[in-house]
C-alpha cells in the first residue's frame, strides 16, 4: 500500500498543496472515460500498465498478402483467428488484392495497401501473412505475447529449400528455442507489425528485397526479431526474381497472369469438417470461416462471442 503524505511533508520536497491533485474538480484533473471493453481490458493485462490508451487494445488486422492459397493454408489461418478470438482478442481479415499488371509487382503494392489499411482502421497490431503460409492455431498469441513492434516467426520451408545456401534471414539460418533473436533483415512471409512505424516508413520500403525492407527499419531505429519458439511451416522457399534468368522469369510471370485471373480460390475447410458439429461454417461455395462474417451462414449455430 502507497504511504500517504502530509502537507507538511510534501512541502519538505517542494510540493505545494496547489499541486496535490485530490479531487475531480482539481485543476490539474483531466476526466477520461475510454470505451474499452472488459474483454479487451482483460486481454491487455499488466500491459496497460505501460501502454498508451487504445480504444481496442490489441486489436489485430490480419491482411492475407493475395488470395491464391496453397493446400490447407487458408484453413489453417481460419482456426488461428478463432483461437485467437476465443483467447479475447478482436480480430479482422482483409484479404489484399493483387491488381497490378506485372505479378512481381503485386506484394509491395498488397503490403503498402495493408499498412494504409491498418491506419485507417485503427487496429493495434497489423498481421500480414503469405498466401502459402501454414500457421498453427496459437501463432498470432506467440507473436503478441513479445509485445514487440515487430516479430516475425521462425519459418520452416517444407518442399525441401536449401535455407544452408539462401538463408531466410540474417544471421541464419536459426535454430529453434533460441527466444526472439534480433536480425538485420528475414523473409516477409509472416510478420507482425505495430501500424505506427508506417507513420515515418516511406512507401518505397516496400519495394525491393528483405534487406530493403530490414534496412528502412534500421534507418528509423527499429529492428527486425525473429521468435524461434514459434515454428511456422511454409510450402515453399521465397521466390527471388533477381536470381532468375530472362526465359525463366517471363514464363513465370505469364504462369501467375492466367493463376491470378481463372484459378478457382482454395479456402477449403479442414479434412473430415462437419459444419453440424465442428467449429466454423460453410458459404453456398464450401468457402470454410472459423469466425463470423458477413457472408457465412450460421448453420443454426451461435456465433462465436
Amino acid at each position: 500500500m502507497a504511504k500517504k503524505y502530509t502537507l507538511e511533508e510534501l512541502a519538505k520536497f517542494g510540493i505545494s498543496e496547489r499541486n496535490v491533485v485530490d479531487r475531480s474538480t482539481h485543476p490539474l484533473r483531466t476526466a477520461e472515460t475510454w470505451d474499452v471493453s472488459k474483454s479487451d481490458e482483460a486481454v491487455l493485462g499488466s500491459k496497460r500498465d505501460y501502454r498508451y490508451p487504445h480504444v481496442r487494445p490489441q486489436s489485430v488486422l490480419i491482411a492475407p498478402i493475395g488470395q491464391l492459397w496453397e493446400k490447407d493454408a487458408w484453413w489453417h489461418l481460419q482456426d488461428m483467428m478463432l483461437h485467437t478470438a476465443m483467447a479475447g482478442h478482436s480480430v479482422s481479415l482483409q484479404e489484399m488484392k493483387d491488381d497490378s499488371l506485372f505479378s512481381f509487382e503485386a506484394i509491395p503494392m498488397m503490403r503498402w495497401s495493408a499498412s494504409m489499411m491498418a491506419r485507417d482502421s485503427g487496429v493495434d497490431w497489423l498481421l500480414m501473412v503469405d498466401n502459402d503460409v501454414l500457421l498453427e492455431k496459437d501463432t498470432l498469441l506467440r507473436l503478441l505475447a513479445w509485445d514487440r513492434p515487430i516479430v516475425f516467426p521462425l519459418l520452416e520451408p517444407t518442399d525441401g529449400y536449401p535455407v544452408e545456401l539462401g538463408p531466410l534471414s540474417q544471421p541464419g539460418p536459426l535454430a529453434p528455442k533460441q527466444g526472439l533473436v534480433p536480425v538485420r533483415w528475414a523473409a516477409m512471409s509472416v510478420m507482425l507489425l505495430n501500424p505506427r512505424i508506417f507513420n515515418v516508413l516511406d512507401s518505397t520500403a516496400w519495394r525491393g528485397s528483405d534487406y530493403l525492407f530490414g534496412q528502412a527499419l534500421n534507418f528509423l531505429g527499429h529492428r527486425i526479431y525473429i521468435d524461434t519458439d514459434t515454428p511456422v511451416k511454409i510450402a515453399h522457399g521465397p521466390t527471388r526474381h533477381a536470381g532468375k534468368g530472362y526465359k525463366e522469369f517471363w514464363e513465370g510471370h505469364k504462369k501467375m497472369y492466367y493463376r491470378l485471373r481463372y484459378e478457382p480460390r482454395d479456402r477449403r475447410p479442414p479434412p473430415g469438417f462437419n459444419p453440424e458439429t465442428g467449429d466454423g461454417f460453410l458459404d453456398k461455395d464450401g468457402t470454410y470461416y472459423a469466425v463470423p462474417n458477413e457472408f457465412a451462414p450460421k448453420n443454426g449455430k451461435e456465433p462465436h462471442a
